[in-house]
Formats: structure tokens, sequence, C-alpha cells
């Protein structure tokens, strides 16, 4: 049998569970998932290995209307996607009607060349899911529809198997054991994000980042991990670390119990928090924290 291998794109507007159908789909977490919008920030890769295939999604920040540079940055990460993929899979939520970000998201689906097949998730959170997704049927001229949900994997296998079947003949791009492309520094930020985005409310998850600053293997049986959480202001920086640094120890320990179940061993997980003024407006920081900015 020949073998298969591609890319496909995952899009959608926030919080519709593009990034657990990667995580159900390649058997891993490879992305962080909460249940705050805009959780997913940057393109990230989750691969599926089978004995004739190579699968490859591509996991896409939520379209939305940005407020800031680094809003539109997730835009543009989600536009971009979409232009070299053999397929591109619209994820919508069927338990929400339609509203305008859906709308974008099928305009951008009917911009691509690559075929576009609507992907209704949370099939399990409605009473018919052919009601439901009525309103999203109308808003492209999809190829196939899939009713699935990424939370108990149900109709999931049924569209692994038509990706599959779609893929042109191709080589393997990545090695057996490799899930994600992501690298080690990134995952590690991600992990910390997460748990902030988790334990705190309002605007505070949304103006966050986490940058590595040393990762050292000080031994066999621990490395040692800094990393600065950077936020906007300083009243952020006072819930971040919380009365007596309890907020932060929190964070730091529920962090550290997943980074040290990835690793394989203990980790040390040093983490500062520091207030840079509107970041998320400011390119010097965008650069720093590797975000690609559109180009005007």
């Amino acid at each position: 049998m020949e073998y298969k291998s591609g890319f496909v794109a995952l899009v959608g507007r926030p919080n519709v569970g593009k990034s657990t159908l990667l995580n159900e789909v390649v058997g891993s977490k490879v992305a962080m998932v909460t249940e705050k919008p805009q959780t997913t920030r940057n393109g990230i890769r989750g691969i599926l290995h089978t004995p004739d295939a190579e699968l490859v999604l591509v996991d896409t920040p939520g379209m939305h209307r940005p407020r800031t540079r680094l809003g539109r940055t997730m835009v543009h990460t989600a536009q971009r996607a979409v232009s070299d993929v053999e397929l591109v899979c619209h994820v919508v939520d069927l338990s929400r009607a339609p509203n305008e970000e859906d709308g974008w998201c099928a305009d951008l689906a009917r911009r691509t060349a690559a075929p576009t097949w609507l992907v209704a998730n949370k099939q399990d959170a409605v009473a018919d899911w052919r009601t439901a997704v009525a309103g999203y049927r109308a808003l492209a001229p999809y190829q196939a529809i899939y009713p699935v949900s990424a939370q108990t994997g149900a109709g999931v296998p049924e569209l692994v198997a038509a990706a599959i079947a779609r893929l042109p003949a191709g080589p393997q791009f990545f090695p057996d054991d490799m899930v994600t492309d992501q690298a080690e520094d990134f995952y590690v930020g991600e992990v910390v994000r997460e748990q902030v985005m988790q334990a705190t409310r309002q605007e505070v998850p949304y103006q966050v980042a986490v940058q590595v600053d040393e990762k050292v293997r000080r031994r066999g049986d621990l490395t040692y991990i800094r990393a600065t959480v950077l936020v906007e202001r300083d009243s952020q920086r006072g819930i971040l670390v919380g009365e007596g640094g309890r907020m932060l120890r929190t964070i730091g320990s529920q962090a550290r119990a997943e980074l040290e179940h990835y690793f394989g061993h203990r980790v040390f997980l040093d983490l500062w928090v520091k207030a840079a003024a509107d970041w998320t407006d400011r390119a010097d920081w965008l650069s720093r924290l590797g975000y690609q900015e559109p180009k005007r």
C-alpha cells in the first residue's frame, strides 16, 4: 500500500474544542486546554503515525476580533495556517449558535484552495446534531460534515480515517516517536501558562506569557527550570503572587506535577513574576516571546 502524508488545519472561533480534538487524535497532551477562550496562541502541530500514513494536525488560535498586537498576531497565525495544507477542518461548537467569528472562519475556508470539512463538535451536548448543525451548514459549501465529541472521542476515529483517505502519497516527515514538533521550552512555558489560566480569573489569563529563562539537568534525576511569568500591570503581579506567595506556589505545584510526568523525573520549578506595561501591544516583547507579527 502506498504511504500517505499531509497536513490538516483546524480552524474555528475560540473555545470550540480544537485543542481537545488535537489531543484526542494524537493520543497525547500536545496542546494546552482550558475552559477560557484564546488559550491557543501559536500554531501547534500534532502528529499521528499509522503503519500507512502520517497525519499532521495544525491547531490554530481561535478567530476573533483582535484588540492588541498579540491578538492580530494570533489571527494572522490562523489565517496563515490554511495556506499550505491538504485539508481544512472548520471546528464548531454545536451547543452554541453560529456567530460573527464562525462567519469569519467560514470565509477563510471559502478562500483556501484546500477542501474544507465542517467538524461539528460537542454532538453529545445536543439532542439532535443534525438540527443543531443546520445554521453552520449554511455558512460555506463544505465538502463533508463530521459530528464528533472531542471530549468523549465519539466520531473521532471516523473523522481521522476519512482525513487519512484524503491525504496524497508522500514521505514521512517526522520520526515515529514524535507526536509534536514544538520545542521543549515552548511546551514548558505552555504548561505554566495553562496553570495560570486555570487559577486566575477576569483579565489576568489573557495578559500572561511565560518565558523559560533557564533549563538545566542538574543531576540524573532532577531538572532545574527557571521561568518568568509576564503580566502587564503590578496589580496583576500581586494577584499571581498572592498573599505570602500562596497563589504562585499553587500554580508552580500544579505545573511541576505535569512537567515531572513529561520529563519522567523530578523538576525544580523556579517561577518569577514580572510586570511589563502593555506587553501585548509592544513589538519588542512580542518578538522576544516568539510571536510572529503579520507584515504590513
